[in-house]
């Protein structure tokens, strides 16, 4: 069975078909398959029976395919991390990257998953000034690690924090996210609750408060 016959077997699939159009109108379709010619996988559609994951498999080969290189980067990293915790005795938490080669681009070439360590440094007052609390470096860093991020020596540690996070960490994007990860750690239910510093009463703006009456009296007038 050719790519064509399996997709028109697969159109009749309700979980497969709305993915079918992804390579549908592909002059060519990505297959995957050893050296033996035997296919492992036709991405991002399906996988064969031949790499079907079993209680008895010992080595696992990792392939994210996409249409967003960022998330499938993301998606790797996460997923191999994951499975390395299942790794036994020296080999615990052991990786093996992959070099891919992109062909009519100069060769270029990645390297994944590269796992690279993302840095923040962040004003401690900015920090204090979102959860709205006073906190020292010390204390920072113990929710930080809490929520494991790294600290390490930032350019000035008297009034900046540096933390490392994790590549499987994607939600970390700014300085906020770092603030947030911190006020956790620290416990929300350990910041004392105050009044807001002002005080402000609601009230409807003229024009709608019009409006919603005007609709009512129209609606009363049997207008729909």
């Amino acid at each position: 069975m050719d790519c064509v016959k399996l997709f028109e077997v697969l159109k009749q699939d309700q979980k497969l078909k709305k993915y079918l159009p992804i390579i549908e109108d592909s002059p060519v379709y990505p297959v995957f398959y050893d050296a033996k010619r035997t296919v492992l996988s036709l991405p991002p559609i399906i996988n064969s029976e031949t790499t079907k994951i079993t209680l008895d498999t010992k080595n696992v080969f990792l392939d994210i395919t996409g249409t967003d290189l960022t998330k499938c980067k993301i998606v790797l990293a996460i997923l191999s991390a994951q499975f390395s915790e299942h790794c036994e005795g020296n080999d615990k938490f052991y990786i093996e990257p992959v070099e891919v080669i992109y062909e009519g681009e100069d060769n270029k070439t990645i390297c994944e998953p590269s796992l690279s360590i993302e840095t923040f440094e962040v004003e401690m007052n900015y920090i204090c000034r979102m959860l709205g609390i006073t906190l020292n470096k010390e204390q920072m860093d113990k929710a930080a690690i809490r929520m494991g991020l790294v600290p390490i020596e930032s350019s000035d540690p008297t009034k900046l924090v540096k933390y490392e996070v994790s590549p499987v960490r994607p939600d970390i994007l700014h300085a906020c996210d770092i603030a947030e990860e911190i006020g956790i750690g620290y416990g929300f239910n350990n910041i004392p609750m105050v009044y807001p510093p002002t005080n402000t009463v609601g009230a409807f703006i003229p024009e709608n408060k019009f409006t919603d009456l005007l609709r009512h009296e129209i609606a009363q007038n049997g207008y729909i």
